[in-house]
């Protein structure tokens, strides 16, 4: 279960739970900046689930929000800027 916990300062954490009241198990820490752009800042993926794409499926959520809410991104993150700039052919209308 993915869901989405926004702060008012524009900060987020995208969150991974395998059950609705099960500890977060994976997140990504964003930033919206005001020039329109989502910082992807950190990935983390408890270690007894690496393996599994849960880090690309958090990846996913985030590009996906990205593209409706016509957001840029910055990828900071190693995770992150391996999986876009290893995969410009789908991700770079993102950066």
């Amino acid at each position: 279960m993915i869901s989405e916990n926004w702060r008012s300062n524009s900060e987020a954490n995208i969150e991974y739970r395998k059950e609705e009241d099960a500890p977060v198990q994976a997140y990504i820490d964003l930033l919206k900046t005001e020039a329109g752009k989502i910082v992807i800042r950190h990935t983390e993926v408890d270690p007894a689930l690496e393996g599994q794409g849960i880090g690309k499926a958090l990846l996913k959520y985030v590009f996906d929000y990205a593209r409706k809410h016509e957001y840029k991104i910055l990828p900071v993150c190693p995770f992150a800027k391996n999986v876009m700039y290893n995969n410009l052919d789908k991700y770079r209308d993102l950066l």
